[in-house]
């Protein structure tokens, strides 16, 4: 909870954030996966998987999570907190 508490505050209100009923992923709406990934590692060095590594690509192409990010939140809450707010700001 104190992990999803602080993505809340940095997160809240934007990229479709809302607090999941359990669990520790967020999917957040980025509009491109793949470039948020990106720009995520080279600018604020920051890992996430995008979401369209984890959805299957139907037969007319289209990818129902290429415009998301996944983000694990595992690690103790003085390093979310960094993360989150890096993320905010770059993002």
């Amino acid at each position: 909870r104190t992990n999803i508490d602080i993505a809340e505050k940095h997160l809240g209100g934007r990229f479709g954030f809302y607090r999941p009923p359990g669990g520790f992923f967020l999917w957040l709406d980025v509009g491109n996966g793949i470039e948020a990934t990106k720009k995520l590692w080279t600018e604020a060095a920051i890992r996430v998987l995008p979401g369209e590594y984890l959805s299957v690509t139907d037969e007319t192409g289209f990818n129902p999570g290429a415009q998301y990010i996944r983000v694990a939140l595992v690690f103790d809450s003085e390093m979310m907190e960094e993360a989150l707010s890096r993320m905010a700001n770059v993002l």
